[in-house]
């Protein structure tokens, strides 16, 4: 009998809340402590980004995302408040020219075991809102029904 097979979302976990507020255009926030996602199997994943500027940001601009990695559970990659990863972000979420809340969902690839969320304010000329602003990632598994 054939196994049929279906993409099921897991949890999402809030990835990052408070250090994406006030967010200086250009600037980098890194999650201090690694993520470890609650769903095993994960190839996929979802990323959201919930966003508000106090000023109208640049047309055409976006945030950047990298997940910094690590291979024996200690040392990541290179990439920090003031450091930006040597190599393309994982995911570029494109961002509106409004001072209305934006929410940017993006599938991307996740990569195994524990990373470190960095986010990039990327040519947006106006600084993240004071407070509301969150990454969200929600793996997706490949599952047999």
């Amino acid at each position: 009998m054939a196994t049929t097979q279906k993409w099921a979302r897991g949890t999402a976990d809030s990835a990052m809340t408070s250090e994406l507020n006030s967010l200086a255009n250009n600037s980098n926030a890194v999650k201090a402590s690694a993520l470890a996602l609650t769903t095993s199997g994960y190839v996929l994943g979802e990323v959201e980004l919930v966003v508000t500027f106090g000023s109208t940001p640049t047309a055409n601009t976006s945030v950047s995302v990298w997940f910094l990695r690590e291979i024996d559970g200690t040392n990541y990659e290179d990439g920090s408040g003031s450091i930006i990863p040597a190599r393309n972000p994982d995911v570029v979420l494109p961002i509106r020219a409004t001072t209305s809340a934006q929410r940017i969902i993006k599938q991307c690839v996740l990569p195994p075991g524990d990373f470190k969320p960095l986010v990039r304010n990327e040519g947006t000329g106006q600084a993240f809102a004071a407070s509301g602003n969150t990454l969200k990632i929600r793996p997706i598994t490949l599952q047999s029904v």
